[in-house]
């Protein structure tokens, strides 16, 4: 299949390095196959942003960006209206980034310098943005990147208890007590986790329980009985876990939610 170039790219001019896009999408939006001639980042305010690139799905909050190579195929969808950026980079960078699509952690320094592109709407650097830019690429470079934000497996003595916490994110089962139910040691059980998924059982759960957060926040409930859905024993601590992969509280969330 002839995958065409997204509509806006025949209108951009080349990155240098980088060149910004902003969009404030409708929720249940749709992108159908398409490519671009240059490197992409991807980065919303809020929500998930879902990329499908062949037999590859990825699923990012809101703490992630999506880089997509140039000339790959790709297709989108987000559920909730939101705040889109898109960044494409000029070959020279993108030649350092990833070959493939992935997901890219946001630091706080991160963070910060695209929302400071984007509050002055700058598209094309000028001179006076280069050092900016180049300091932007050059932290994306060194931040964590990844495949999935939510890995899967069909390990064995993981698929199970995968397949609990999807059915109750709230299960508060220790990895000692998984373990035991399917047959194993605590610490045979940790390296599964991290060998096949790249994140420890905690992590995996956390991430898990955000993204359902998130959904119900979405829906209008109450702090307090999330939390105590997602099996926290108070609302401060999952407090504190929504904001440490966020960057802001549930109840800053849920405004923002309003707001787009």
């Amino acid at each position: 299949m002839n995958v065409p170039y997204s509509a806006q790219d025949a209108q951009l001019p080349e990155p240098a390095p980088l060149y910004f896009r902003y969009e404030q999408v409708d929720a249940h939006t749709g992108y159908a196959p398409h490519r671009h001639p240059w490197g992409q980042l991807n980065r919303i305010n809020l929500g998930l942003l879902e990329i499908s690139a062949g037999e590859l799905n990825l699923v990012a909050p809101a703490d992630y960006i999506v880089w997509v190579p140039a000339e790959l195929a790709h297709a989108a969808y987000i559920r909730q209206a939101l705040a889109y950026t898109s960044a494409y980079v000029s070959d020279t960078w993108a030649q350092r980034l990833p070959d493939y699509a992935c997901l890219i952690a946001q630091t706080p320094l991160i963070r910060a310098l695209f929302d400071d592109f984007a509050a002055r709407q700058i598209h094309a650097c000028s001179d006076g943005e280069q050092t900016q830019a180049r300091l932007l690429l050059e932290l994306l470079l060194a931040a964590d990147h990844q495949r999935c934000y939510l890995p899967e497996s069909e390990h064995k003595q993981l698929r199970p208890i995968l397949d609990a916490l999807r059915h109750n994110p709230g299960d508060t089962t220790t990895l000692t007590q998984w373990a035991a139910q399917v047959h194993t040691t605590e610490r045979t059980l940790a390296r599964h986790f991290q060998r096949e998924m790249g994140l420890s059982f905690v992590q995996w759960r956390n991430r898990l329980r955000l993204l359902n957060a998130q959904a119900a926040l979405k829906d209008g409930g109450s702090i307090q009985d999330i939390a105590w859905q997602l099996g926290y024993g108070n609302p401060s601590a999952f407090i504190a876990m929504f904001r440490q992969h966020t960057g802001v509280s549930p109840e800053r969330y849920r405004r923002q939610l309003k707001n787009t």
